[in-house]
């Protein structure tokens, strides 16, 4: 072998093996019928797998935007669908509203629908009856000076009712404690009503 041949050959082993990547899994090599060297063939990449500097794959769903939860956006629509509905069926929702004011005014001064003081049960009745009074209101017309209005209106009609006991109560008399019932009673419908609103 001449001494040209195999300078040849140690030039191309030489050019080989520092032209050739190391450690580098994303590439694969094949040898060229035209070249007859070790060619580099670049693997098909997907969007989940993105090369860096130092051939290591990277997950791009790191740099997605978190995923909202499923369940609140179906709570949300589910609210804003309620609240629409709600007003724009308004005027017959606020008409059962005065008739419930009236059925409480009559039963407030009617003897035989007295509820009784035992374990406080009477209180439990003020709190929820005015709660839900105060509550029609706003849900259905939403955070509006009209709703203010109607709050109002509840609010009067706590020592309203105990008044009307005790002139036209039929042997029902008022209480001051039934009246703290009832105002405690608005200020949790409208507490509720508002953190609904809010949904």
């Amino acid at each position: 072998m001449t001494v040209e041949a195999t300078s040849g050959l140690m030039y191309c082993y030489f050019s080989l093996k520092t032209a050739l990547p190391r450690n580098n899994p994303g590439i694969r090599y094949r040898v060229s019928p035209k070249y007859g060297a070790f060619m580099p063939e670049q693997t098909a990449q997907t969007s989940r797998d993105v090369q860096n500097g130092t051939g290591m794959e990277m997950d791009d769903s790191a740099f997605s935007p978190p995923l909202h939860n499923t369940s609140t956006q179906q709570s949300a629509g589910f609210m804003t669908t309620l609240k629409a509905w709600l007003y724009r069926y308004r005027v017959l929702l606020l008409l059962l509203w005065v008739l419930g004011l009236v059925a409480i005014g009559y039963a407030g001064v009617e003897r035989r629908f007295a509820v009784t003081d035992r374990h406080n049960l009477d209180k439990i009745v003020h709190v929820s009856v005015f709660a839900a009074m105060a509550f029609w209101p706003i849900m259905v017309c939403g955070r509006r000076l009209i709703s203010v209005f109607f709050v109002i209106i509840v609010a009067l009609g706590a020592p309203g009712l105990e008044l009307m006991q005790a002139h036209f109560g039929n042997g029902r008399i008022a209480s001051l404690a039934d009246m703290s019932a009832s105002l405690s009673g608005v200020a949790v419908g409208v507490i509720i009503a508002i953190c609904l609103r809010r949904a």
